[in-house]
């Protein structure tokens, strides 16, 4: 198997879909897994708020305070604005259906417990594969989606 089929089975994706984003657009699965990761962030997302409201229950003395009571409102206020604003990016990235492509070598970090990043043409995204996919320092094209700033495909880039 050479590196680009690695690629495309990292992505879960196959060879239609990368002639797809080639042609600046998102393949039909691409969508999809678009769509379900913004609901799956979302759902994530309420279920921290949920967490840490649980946590100050769990910690408070009982009865709760209105201060209490304004601090968990605020806690899960503020997560699930954050992941409706990350479910309403996806989305839009979904239905809009453009792919852009940058071109270039690249370099792959771990950020901490952020995960692991990619960096081509001083642009930076989460990578979401498994980083020994990429070879830092080899010519890549990446194809993202850039309402959402996903990366949703590579290839090796093997123009001089």
């Amino acid at each position: 198997m050479d590196h680009r089929d690695e690629l495309l089975r990292a992505f879960q994706i196959d060879l239609h879909a990368l002639e797809t984003n080639r042609a600046g657009h998102l393949a039909d699965s691409q969508v999809r897994k678009l769509i379900r990761s913004g609901y799956w962030n979302l759902f994530a997302v309420l279920g921290m708020g949920l967490g840490l409201g649980a946590i100050l229950y769990g910690v408070a003395k009982k009865p709760l305070a209105p201060v209490q009571w304004l601090l968990a409102s605020v806690l899960f206020g503020a997560t699930a604005i954050v992941g409706i604003l990350y479910f309403r990016r996806t989305q839009a990235a979904a239905l809009e259906g453009r792919v852009e492509c940058l071109s270039g070598s690249v370099t792959s970090n771990r950020r901490g417990n952020a995960g692991w990043y990619l960096v081509i043409a001083a642009r930076t995204f989460k990578l979401t594969i498994r980083p020994w996919h990429v070879h830092s320092g080899t010519h890549y094209r990446v194809y993202y989606a850039p309402r959402a700033n996903v990366i949703v495909a590579m290839e090796p880039d093997v123009t001089p």
